[in-house]
């Protein structure tokens, strides 16, 4: 649409968000202590330059709203991360979730706090969904979820998740298995 008619995409974009403003709102001043952002980003969809031009605005906005109304805000980023995820933590979010990292997304978890460049923004994920099935071995689930761990544990900024969701056909095994290793090796380390 947008390289159809530019004009009519940014309008739409424009009704969209009165439409989604009004809806924010009435969230803002619902009793719900955690409010997300009606997005399902990936970099590979949307990008810098979209994200400037038509979603780093209304985001702010609402971001501010909500903590000043002392409630938390989020937003679910998942795939690809590198080219959204400094613009993401730079709108003043309280965090993002499904993050996806490397191998299956394109930036390690080991990279995501400086990436980010945010110290106040909490990152959640680290388990890709993929791993939950039996396309990965048991050995790789265990090695990739201690590593995650071993980056987590060092600071409170990170929740431990799936990023993005446990498909169909994902091993009930497996999700016992997370909570087996972080009884194991998920303890912060203290400084």
């Amino acid at each position: 649409m947008m390289s159809d008619d530019e004009g009519l995409f940014a309008e739409t974009i424009s009704v969209v968000k009165q439409s989604h403003d009004r809806a924010a709102r009435i969230a803002v001043e619902s009793p719900v202590e955690v409010l997300m952002m009606p997005e399902n980003l990936s970099s590979e969809v949307v990008g810098p330059a979209l994200f400037e031009q038509f979603m780093r605005p209304y985001q702010s906005e609402w971001a501010a709203a909500i903590k000043a109304a002392g409630k938390y805000s989020c937003i679910h980023l998942d795939g690809t991360l590198k080219g959204l995820l400094k613009q993401e933590c730079a709108v003043g979010l309280s965090f993002i979730e499904a993050m996806t990292p490397a191998p299956v997304g394109d930036l390690a978890v080991d990279d995501w706090a400086g990436f980010c460049g945010n110290p106040d923004t909490i990152l959640w994920g680290g388990i890709p969904g993929g791993y939950f099935t039996a396309l990965v071995s048991d050995a790789e689930f265990d090695r990739h979820v201690r590593q995650v761990l071993s980056v987590m544990r060092q600071s409170p900024r990170y929740v431990l998740g799936v990023a993005d969701q446990v498909p169909p056909g994902g091993l009930e095994a497996r999700v016992r298995r997370v909570r087996e290793l972080v009884e194991e090796c998920g303890v912060y380390q203290v400084k």
